[in-house]
């Protein structure tokens, strides 16, 4: 993303954890009703499971749960370690005060989450982009 851009983030933006291994893209199950691009936006309140999968494995501080897991690395190696189980401390940081989505402030590509095992989670596109 270019020098101080901030865009709206949409369904389908790419996320990644600082302590994961693999980018995932945001969900929304139900949509906001407020969208950019034909595409539903979201909102700080939009961190839960259901919007939020794993990040492949975690160098972090998640347990390990009795055993390890096998991932194809983003590299095409196979990589072994502890199965990332992000859990999300509290609502997004950073997110655009005075626009709101469904009475929520918007989410945007400055936008940060932190994750209970040590994990900071920011946007690495805003879903906006053409597929």
């Amino acid at each position: 993303m270019s020098g101080g851009d901030n865009y709206y983030i949409v369904r389908g933006a790419k996320m990644r954890c600082d302590k994961g291994t693999h980018a995932r893209k945001i969900n929304l199950p139900v949509s906001h009703g407020s969208y950019v691009a034909e595409k539903p936006m979201m909102n700080k309140t939009d961190r839960k499971e259901n919007n939020i999968s794993y990040f492949g494995i975690c160098n972090g501080g998640c347990p390990s749960n009795g055993g390890n897991i096998c991932l194809i690395a983003e590299n095409g190696q196979t990589i072994e370690g502890k199965k990332c189980c992000v859990q999300i401390l509290k609502d997004w940081m950073n997110v655009k005060e005075e626009t709101l989505v469904e009475g929520e402030p918007a989410l945007t590509t400055d936008s940060v989450l932190i994750c209970k095992y040590g994990g900071k989670i920011k946007f690495e596109t805003n879903g906006q982009e053409k597929e």
